[in-house]
C-alpha cells in the first residue's frame, strides 16, 4: 500500500485552498470537485490506494473543521500571535526596536511572526482587511498538520512490517479530533509539531544508513523549529541517544565522518537558539508573565490535586471561558486533545469522543513497556531515544505549568510531538504480537466510531 500525497502536492493545495478561499469563499463544492476529481484521475491511473482515500477523508474533515469556525474563539492567545504578525507588517518585516518587539509578542522567536505576516500582508493586497487577513494563517497550519501526517506514513513504514496495522494505525492518527484543533489554531505548535515529526523521521532513517542527507535535513529542521519555538529542541536529548548509539556501534570511535556529522547537527540547534542569546541580552525571561490570565489561574489548586484529582472526571470538556478548568493535568491532555479549549454541543457524541480519547490513552501508557521487550529498527537505539524523549517533553511540561500555574500551560498541544511515537510504539507491539483478528475488527469499529462522533459533534457545533 502506497500514499501517493507528497509534501509539496499538499502545500500547493492548502497554499490554492487559501486563495480560493479568500477569493471564492462560499463556493467551495468547486474546491471539492477539484480534489475528488484528481482522486478519480489517480483511480483511473489504478495508482489510487486505501491510505490514499483516508488521507484525503481525514483533510476533508479538518478542512471542513477550519472553513466553519474561525480563530479567534477557539484559543486565548489568539491576539498575541495576531500582534506577532502586525508587528512584521507594520515594520515592513524589519526588527525594530526589539525590546518593545519582545515585550508585545510573549518572547517568540520571529520565523513564525514573518510567515502569518506574508500570509497577513498578501491577504491585505487582497482587499481583506488586517485582522480578516491574519485568519488565512489557519491554512499554513493546515499544511503542518496534513504534512504530518505524510511523514508519519513514511515513518511507520520504515518499521511496521503488516500492512493492516500500518492502515489502521495511519487511520487512527489521522482521524484524531487534535488534528483539526491543531489546525484551526493561528499559533506556532502546529508547525513545530510538523518540523519536530520530520527531524525524528530524519534521525531515525540517519541511524539506519548513516548519510549526510540527514545530517543537513536535520541540521536545518532544528534550526528551523527553534526560530519558530524554542520547544522544538526538546527533541535534543532523543537525538542524542541515537548519536551515541551509533559512537558504540561504530569500530573506528574517532570518525571524521561521524564527529562531523554530530558537529553539523549541533549547529543546527545553536544557530536556531540565538534568538535566545537576545533575550538574555535584554534580561528577558524566556516565559513571559502572566498578564491578565485570573480567570484559567491554577494556582489555587495544590500539587496533589492537580496530578490525581478526580473532581471533573466525569465531564467531557474543560472549558476555558465557560469556568469549568480541569485541575488534572492528565485529564486536561486528554479533554484538550479532543475538544480544544471549549464546550461542545451534541453531549451524546462529546461522551462517546471522551471514551474513545480514554480507552487511546490507556493503550498507548500501557504499550508504552513494549518499548522494553520489542525492538523498532535493528536494536534498542530507537526504544531508548523514544524513552528519552518522553521524560524530557513531560520534564519540560510539568516544569512549564508548575512555574506558569495557568490552565493553558498544561494542554496537549505542548506535549503533542508524542503523539505520533506513542503510536508508532503501539503499533510496533502489534506487529509483534501474534493478535486474532477480532483485533482489526475492534480498530475498525473505534475508527468509525470516532469519525461519526466527530461529524455529529461539527454539526451541531460549528
Amino acid at each position: 500500500m502506497i500514499l501517493h500525497f507528497n509534501l509539496i502536492s499538499v502545500f500547493l493545495l492548502c497554499i490554492g485552498l487559501m486563495f480560493w478561499h479568500a477569493l471564492f469563499a462560499g463556493t467551495w463544492f468547486v474546491a471539492l470537485a477539484v480534489i475528488v476529481s484528481a482522486m478519480l484521475l489517480m483511480k483511473r491511473k489504478k495508482c489510487l490506494s486505501a491510505a490514499d482515500i483516508v488521507f484525503v477523508t481525514a483533510f476533508l474533515l479538518n478542512l471542513w473543521y477550519i472553513l466553519f469556525s474561525w480563530g479567534n474563539v477557539r484559543q486565548y492567545d489568539y491576539f498575541n500571535f495576531f500582534m506577532h504578525a502586525d508587528y512584521f507588517v507594520t515594520h515592513d518585516f524589519f526588527i525594530n526596536k526589539p525590546s518593545d518587539y519582545l515585550q508585545s509578542v510573549y518572547f517568540q522567536p520571529p520565523l513564525w511572526g514573518a510567515i502569518c505576516g506574508a500570509v497577513t500582508k498578501v491577504m491585505m493586497l487582497l482587499g481583506k482587511t488586517k485582522e480578516a487577513g491574519f485568519d488565512f494563517v489557519r491554512f499554513i497550519n493546515l499544511f503542518a498538520i496534513s504534512g504530518t501526517g505524510i511523514i508519519f506514513w513514511r515513518m511507520i513504514s520504515l518499521f511496521i512490517a503488516k500492512e493492516n496495522v500500518r492502515f489502521f494505525g495511519f487511520a487512527l492518527f489521522l482521524f484524531l479530533p487534535i488534528n483539526a484543533i491543531m489546525a484551526n489554531l493561528v499559533n506556532n505548535d502546529a508547525m513545530v509539531y510538523f518540523l519536530m515529526t520530520a527531524t525524528l523521521y530524519e534521525a531515525f532513517l540517519w541511524y539506519e544508513n548513516g548519510a549526510w542527507k540527514q545530517i543537513y535535513i536535520m541540521s536545518g529542521l532544528l534550526f528551523l523549529g527553534a526560530m519558530i519555538k524554542f520547544s522544538a529542541l526538546m527533541i535534543m536529548p532523543a537525538l542524542g541517544v541515537l548519536c551515541l548509539f551509533k559512537l558504540i556501534n561504530t569500530k573506528n570511535k574517532f570518525s571524521a565522518k561521524l564527529w562531523g556529522q554530530f558537529v553539523v547537527l549541533g549547529l543546527g540547534a545553536a544557530i536556531g537558539f540565538l534568538w535566545g542569546f537576545m533575550l538574555l541580552y535584554h534580561h528577558l525571561p524566556l516565559t513571559p508573565p502572566p498578564i491578565n490570565n485570573d480567570y484559567q489561574n491554577m494556582s489555587s489548586y495544590a500539587f496533589f490535586e492537580r496530578m490525581f484529582s478526580l473532581e471533573k472526571i466525569g465531564i467531557p470538556f474543560a472549558d476555558l471561558r465557560g469556568g469549568q478548568l480541569e485541575p488534572n493535568v492528565w485529564l486536561t491532555l486528554v479533554k484538550t486533545s479532543l475538544f480544544g479549549e471549549w464546550a461542545w454541543q451534541g453531549l451524546l457524541w462529546a461522551y462517546l469522543l471522551y471514551a474513545i480519547g480514554m480507552i487511546c490513552a490507556v493503550l498507548f501508557i500501557g504499550s508504552f513497556f513494549s518499548l522494553f521487550n520489542y525492538k523498532i529498527g535493528k536494536d534498542y537505539a530507537i526504544n531508548f531515544s523514544l524513552v528519552v524523549l518522553v521524560f524530557s517533553v513531560f520534564a519540560a511540561w510539568i516544569n512549564f505549568w508548575l512555574e506558569y500555574p495557568y490552565f493553558c500551560s498544561s494542554e496537549f498541544r505542548y506535549v503533542i510531538i508524542l503523539l505520533p511515537m506513542a503510536m508508532l510504539w503501539f503499533m510496533n507491539m502489534l506487529t509483534i504480537k501474534k493478535l486474532p483478528k477480532t483485533v482489526d475488527y475492534a480498530l475498525a469499529v473505534g475508527i468509525t466510531l470516532l469519525i461519526l462522533a466527530r461529524v455529529m459533534l461539527y454539526l451541531h457545533t460549528i
